[in-house]
């Protein structure tokens, strides 16, 4: 059995090198994808984890303190306790239009 001459070599080579150059690009576009991917779903996890510490005290707050309780009830049903003054401010949509 003989092996490949060199003129084999020479035509397989620069072919081969194509390929491993491409699938090398290849891979490092899909790393910068994946690593801005990565970067935006941490971003979005620490918001959510924020969002999740806030509604976790506002629960506490309404399970354990009656006036917390009483202004939720009062902001749900837009009604003002004895000493507020309920003050209604139209959305700014429903003035535009008008003139």
């Amino acid at each position: 059995m003989r092996l490949p001459g060199r003129r084999a070599l020479l035509l397989v080579l620069p072919p081969l090198a194509a390929l491993i150059g491409w699938g090398w690009w290849v891979g490092l576009v899909a790393e910068r994808e994946t690593r801005r991917e990565l970067a935006e779903l941490q971003g979005r996890r620490q918001q959510l984890e924020r969002v999740t510490q806030a509604l976790s005290r506002e629960v506490a707050a309404l399970k354990h303190e009656p006036a917390a309780r009483a202004r939720a009830a009062r902001e749900a049903l837009d009604v003002a306790a004895p000493d507020e003054v309920l003050v209604i401010v139209p959305a700014r949509d429903a003035t535009r239009g008008a003139k």
